[in-house]
């Protein structure tokens, strides 16, 4: 939180969560659509917990909040989380910017099919695509955010799929 943060005025909502497009939920935030909770990109992790319920886990290196399995995306079922590294300055004052699912074992190969097919279905194809060796990156961009799908081996198969605001 800046020195000046109390006296900016929060920004509202000005369009209707239920009847927006894909695109328009993205630039604004997140919508569980199993309970049409909307999670506001920079609003505080404090904010967002009066609305939604989350559970806080400490680690020693960072915080990790977890809302549970959401349907998000236009139906799109997966267990999210919200990690915050204690040596980062951006985790100071625990703004929502990202939300992630990952998972490892043969899970993340079925995952990464599933998720892979569903964003193409909703987004189209992917804009940027890598693929080296055990590793496969497909990214979507879409005005101000991100969604990134990133596969690879490291002692087993491993997913991390992640919607950022930049």
């Amino acid at each position: 939180m800046g020195l000046f943060d109390f006296f900016k005025k929060e920004k509202k909502l000005n369009f209707d969560i239920n009847s927006s497009s894909l695109t328009e939920l993205l630039d604004n935030g997140i919508l569980f659509e199993d309970n049409s909770k909307f999670l506001q990109w920079g609003k505080t992790i404090k904010d967002l917990s009066k609305v939604v319920e989350v559970k806080e886990k400490l680690f020693a290196d960072r915080t990790v909040y977890q809302w549970g399995e959401r349907n998000i995306l236009k139906g799109l079922a997966l267990n999210l989380t919200t990690t915050y590294w204690n040596h980062r300055e951006d985790s100071v004052d625990k703004r929502f910017n990202s939300i992630n699912f990952s998972i490892s074992g043969d899970e993340a190969i079925k995952y990464f099919d599933l998720i892979k097919i569903h964003l193409q279905k909703e987004l189209g194809e992917a804009r940027k695509e890598d693929n080296s060796g055990t590793q496969r990156t497909l990214d979507w961009l879409l005005n101000e955010t991100r969604l990134r799908l990133y596969f690879f081996e490291q002692h087993t198969y491993k997913l991390n799929f992640e919607i950022t605001r930049l």
